[in-house]
């Protein structure tokens, strides 16, 4: 965990420094950022957004820094290199994710110019960053077609994807008669209960309302007042900012189409976090309270303490309150590794979701019999079936019965786990 904070830390400080324009800036705004749930989340798990989380960080960096170093040709171009080198990386890391980085900048592009249009005495930066941003454009999309079709080939199941997502968002808003999905009510069920699940996420939402309020105040001095941000950082979170919130509002709809298993949002969350948190971090830099100064401050930083503690516990899955358990036990581990080295060709069902199946992948086995592990619905040629205490639990907690009839034969037991084998039903069956 340790390291994991520590990876996205530095870049994290170093981006919201140039953002900031202040040390000051930078330590609120990481703090800020580090309160996130769902920021936390992904860089906690063993997944591939420990690493791309941190790129997209340094894209950011090398290109706001390159904007202070222009005037000095080596060093721009040390920067611009460094930057299509960072985007590379994390195109080779995850597609789809450099992807919306990519997306993100063709819509900071065509704000960008909108925003030059109604304004013909612009300042030169936003011609600037308007080149910048086609260049960044071209040249990533390049990357992407060099690493897809020439470097990595089975990357272009992403482009399937893709073709997935297109089709099904055209029938959710064109077929009147396909029924959408909603995958927002396993929040109901994830928690144990809706109060519970807002307290620990108010993190997102103090963000969320904070950074809003305050980009509303932010275009209405540019677009209607012709009083943009003065520094290029300003410019550039400002628009990636609303980049990122209009890929936030488009993945509401790729969500109810089920393209991508419905969780699209929640993965586009944290990179509008991380522009959200420096539009936040920014204006708390600049704030300097006349009255009360030292009192707000104290208070300041224990709402952002307490709301720390809340964002570690939703991100954890705190058993406590989450109904979502991750944790195993290690003689439901020894149950499993019994089962499969005494049981054949059985289907053996292990709890309400992949909980243990996801616990017996992480611990793979000498030897197989060819079973299979399975999890959620008991299927009709599951035979056999775990029951450990923590299930019980999981049982009393979600409020479902288990699978277990009266007259199943109880064929193992170790005082946490215990086997049952179906009594059979017909001649043929075992």
């Amino acid at each position: 965990m340790i390291e994991s904070r520590v990876s996205q830390a530095l870049p994290a400080w170093l981006t919201y420094r140039e953002l900031t324009g202040s040390t000051h800036g930078a330590a609120i705004t990481t703090t800020l950022l580090f309160t996130q749930p769902e920021f936390l989340f992904v860089i906690l798990r063993s997944s591939h957004e420990k690493f791309t989380r941190a790129l997209m960080l340094l894209c950011f960096f090398w290109l706001i820094h390159s904007f202070r170093v222009r005037r000095r040709p080596g060093a721009f171009a040390m920067h611009v290199g460094l930057f299509y080198l960072t985007m590379f990386t994390s195109i080779s890391s995850n597609n789809l994710l450099a992807h919306s980085f990519i997306f993100a900048v063709v819509l900071a592009l065509a704000l960008a110019w909108w925003l030059e249009s109604r304004n013909p005495q612009s300042y030169p930066q936003e011609r600037l960053l308007i080149a910048r941003f086609v260049s960044i454009t071209l040249i990533s999309l390049g990357l992407v077609y060099v690493f897809t079709f020439w470097l990595y080939l089975p990357a272009q199941s992403d482009l399937r994807v893709l073709k997935t997502l297109s089709d099904r968002l055209a029938a959710l808003f064109l077929d009147v008669q396909r029924q959408s999905t909603n995958p927002y009510t396993q929040v109901a069920s994830g928690w144990i209960n809706l109060p519970v699940y807002f307290l620990i996420s108010i993190g997102n939402w103090l963000l969320l309302g904070t950074s809003f309020a305050i980009w509303l105040r932010q275009s209405w001095l540019w677009v209607f007042r012709r009083q943009p941000p003065i520094t290029p950082a300003g410019r550039l979170t400002y628009l990636f900012y609303t980049a990122f919130m209009a890929q936030g509002a488009l993945s509401i709809f790729a969500d109810a189409s089920g393209a991508l298993g419905g969780n699209l949002q929640h993965r586009l969350f944290p990179s509008m976090s991380m522009l959200a948190a420096a539009l936040v971090g920014a204006t708390l830099a600049r704030w300097r309270p006349v009255r009360f100064a030292l009192p707000l401050r104290a208070g300041m930083a224990a709402a952002v303490f307490c709301v720390a503690i809340l964002s570690v516990i939703k991100a954890t899955n705190e058993p406590l309150l989450s109904s979502k358990w991750t944790f195993y036990r290690p003689a439901e581990l020894i149950a499993l590794e019994w089962s499969n080295a005494y049981l054949q060709n059985e289907n053996i069902w292990t709890e309400f979701d992949e909980r243990l199946v996801t616990a017996w992948l992480t611990n793979p086995p000498q030897s197989s019999q060819a079973n299979t592990f399975r999890g959620f619905q008991v299927g009709l040629d599951t035979r056999t079936l775990l029951v450990s205490d923590v299930t019980r639990m999981r049982s009393a907690r979600l409020g479902r019965p288990l699978p277990i009839p009266p007259d199943a034969l109880q064929v193992y037991d170790n005082g946490e786990a215990e086997l049952y084998h179906l009594r059979p039903l017909t001649p043929y069956q075992r």
